[in-house]
């Protein structure tokens, strides 16, 4: 079995963009209909709150994703599936993720 090199184990965003922005759109974009709350997200992506905080306000400005209120005081966030920009950026990432798989296994 042929070992990934560092690059090729990093989401598709993240891999061009290192930033917090990218690694939160990568994450909510490969977990794609599913939502998730601030400290979930942080947890997962090892992203400071406050830095998440701030990157989570951009791509809510932008429209990139949704912030929808479940219980009391907690906010849960996913990709803004009906949104144009992310049906792009989501293609990429998903003709990354398999284009990552194809290559992980012809060495089989």
């Amino acid at each position: 079995m042929e070992i990934l090199d560092h690059e090729e184990t990093q989401l598709p965003l993240t891999r061009l963009f290192s930033t917090a922005t990218s690694k939160i759109l990568d994450f909510l974009l490969t977990n794609e209909g599913l939502e998730y709350t601030e400290s979930d997200i942080s947890e997962l992506t090892a992203i400071p709150p406050r830095t998440l905080q701030r990157a989570i306000q951009t791509l809510l400005d932008e429209h990139i994703i949704k912030r929808n209120k479940k219980s009391g005081r907690t906010y849960y966030y996913t990709a803004n599936l009906a949104s144009p920009r992310v049906s792009g950026l989501l293609s990429y990432v998903n003709s990354t993720l398999i284009f990552n798989l194809e290559n992980s296994t012809k060495g089989k």
